[in-house]
């Protein structure tokens, strides 16, 4: 259970990745993309809980580290706090339910965005918020909001169908059915 569940994580999050990288470049609106990686960290700390949105949120921020910047460590820690947030609010997560979700990536994309304009060009010395709120934070809040009420609902799916999946069998005595793992 626990194998299949990594699995299709590390594909999920490659293949989350590879799409924010590369085949969303192709068509950005306003000069931004949608940001998979947060998607996928904020559905599984609702989903799983902190651990693994941790988890999920640090390999992601590593994984765009390691392409993108020239310091390890900054998106790591950023999508691994974030995963750590949204898995603290497992307890109140039901399945039938999108709102909290969609709140939950709202708001930590409005952080994500906020804490990249105060780390990455504040401390730069670029104080010009009224041209990051409209090119950046505006479009790519709205893309990823977008994105993700086709996205969640498919990691919803998935995590359903695939890694929480129980097989019933029967059981050759006639006792019933049982649980197999």
């Amino acid at each position: 259970m626990k194998i299949k569940k990594w699995i299709i994580s590390i594909a999920s999050v490659l293949l989350f990745f590879s799409l924010q990288t590369a085949a969303f470049r192709v068509f950005p609106i306003g000069r931004s993309v949608p940001e998979l990686l947060l998607i996928i960290t904020v559905s599984y700390g609702l989903m799983r809980g902190e651990h693994d949105g941790i988890l999920t949120g640090f390999f992601c921020g590593l994984l765009f580290d390691v392409f993108f910047m020239d310091i390890l460590g900054f998106y790591a820690l950023l999508y691994a706090f974030i995963g750590f947030v949204c898995g603290a609010a497992n307890d109140l997560f039901r399945k039938d339910d999108i709102k909290l979700p969609l709140i939950s990536i709202l708001l930590s994309e409005i952080f994500f965005c906020l804490c990249r304009f105060f780390f990455l060009n504040v401390l730069l010395g670029n104080f010009n918020f009224r041209f990051f709120a409209r090119d950046v934070l505006l479009p790519e809040t709205a893309f990823t909001m977008l994105v993700s009420i086709g996205a969640y609902p498919l990691l919803l799916i998935v995590e359903e169908k695939i890694v929480n999946r129980q097989f019933i069998k029967k059981k050759e005595e006639g006792e019933g059915i049982t649980d197999a793992l």
